[in-house]
């Protein structure tokens, strides 16, 4: 495991946002793509990849749940139709999930399991995680 510092840490921005649109990435067979909203003017499109895992666009739909909100935009292989032709999209953040490996000895096996999400139901749109 790799340590940070607290100054580290303290630059990462966990917000409360909620799913208001949800779909599958066409021509992906992991990608979902998720426009987010944080109670900002603009939503955020937010990509995750989780399909292989079962999870399909309706488990995320009209749902809280927490992201890192301050992280560089990220080039998906998603495009957007505009007056300009086809413009590649970018993901604007990270969904937060827990790794459901039940044992110890499976935690750096390299296998992969099914993420959880973490849910922030409940809680106002945009808060801050401290």
């Amino acid at each position: 495991m790799d340590l940070i510092s607290i100054g580290d840490f303290s630059k990462i921005e966990i917000r409360v946002g909620e799913v208001v649109e949800a779909k599958n990435v066409e021509g992906s067979e992991k990608l979902i793509r998720l426009v987010v909203d944080f109670n900002e003017p603009e939503k955020r499109i937010i990509f995750t990849g989780v399909r292989q895992y079962g999870y399909i666009p309706e488990n995320f739909l009209n749902k809280q749940f927490l992201f890192v909100a301050n992280l560089e935009p990220r080039k998906m292989p998603s495009y957007v139709e505009t007056s300009e032709g086809k413009l590649p999209e970018y993901s604007q953040g990270m969904i937060l999930a827990v790794d459901s490996s039940t044992g110890l000895e499976q935690v750096g096996s390299g296998a992969e399991t099914k993420p959880i999400f973490i849910s922030g139901e409940n809680l106002p749109l945009g808060s801050k995680v401290r």
